[in-house]
């Protein structure tokens, strides 16, 4: 009897480390997209993907990378909502999705982000753009860049 309780207890103990060993991962989120891809930033394993290599159009990723340096900007102190960046000719000529801003306005950057996002402006993605590389052209003070837009 005896000799059979030290079976069952190493048979025990030898599951509860296999269990223990293993890393119990979910399946793959349902996600409603035609493609996705889902990276471990630290590693770059590709943890799920769904048609990672089908083509897609880049511009809404970009208007979320733009978004994300003008909030990082505005929260370094960099720039405020109030700044009032100047509509370059390039913004005015942008195709697609548009809020319709006026080459040579000044327009805010609380205004400009309203329209990026709920209007997925391209052209105040752009002007957003052009207003964070002047002041990073200017605060590194690059010998053939000039920027006028302050």
């Amino acid at each position: 009897m005896r000799f059979d309780l030290r079976i069952l207890l190493i048979f025990f103990l030898l599951s509860i480390s296999n269990i223990s060993s293993q890393t119990l991962i979910p399946d793959p989120p349902e996600v409603n997209a035609k493609s996705y891809i889902l990276v471990e930033a630290h590693t770059n394993e590709i943890i799920s993907e769904q048609n990672a290599d089908l083509p897609s159009g880049l511009a809404s990723l970009t208007k979320i990378m733009t978004g994300y340096v003008v909030a990082d900007q505005i929260e370094k102190g960099f720039i405020s909502k109030e700044d009032q960046v100047l509509i370059s000719e390039v913004c005015w000529r942008m195709e697609g999705s548009r809020m319709f801003i006026q080459e040579g306005k000044r327009v805010s950057v609380d205004d400009l982000l309203k329209g990026m996002i709920i209007q997925s402006g391209n052209d105040a993605s752009v002007a957003l753009a052009e207003h964070i590389s002047c002041l990073l052209y200017t605060s590194d003070a690059a010998d053939d860049m000039q920027c006028v837009d302050l």
